[in-house]
């Protein structure tokens, strides 16, 4: 499945929710690194992205590098659990 082959509408989507997860995340973060707010919307953007990886695999990546583009922020933790991930 490529991910161009998706309907632009449902992966724009994607973005916007994952734009919104990213920076209230850094937001939180901002206001206090280690706060439970800070800890719930990482865990907001780490489902997101295990999301993302269950349902276009290898081209989750696609939607996570749009939103890293047009926020300019970075992924908490930064990695993908390896459950998340699955072979073609």
């Amino acid at each position: 499945m490529h991910l161009a082959l998706q309907n632009a509408e449902t992966i724009n989507r994607l973005v916007e929710q994952g734009e919104a997860l990213l920076t209230t995340f850094h937001a939180e973060y901002d206001k206090d690194p280690a706060g439970v707010e800070t800890e719930f919307a990482r865990g907001e953007v780490t489902g997101w992205r295990t999301t993302l990886h269950t349902l276009y695999r290898d081209y989750a990546e696609d939607v996570v590098n749009r939103v890293l583009a047009k926020t300019g922020l970075t992924i908490p933790g930064g990695e993908v659990p390896s459950c998340a991930t699955h072979a073609a």
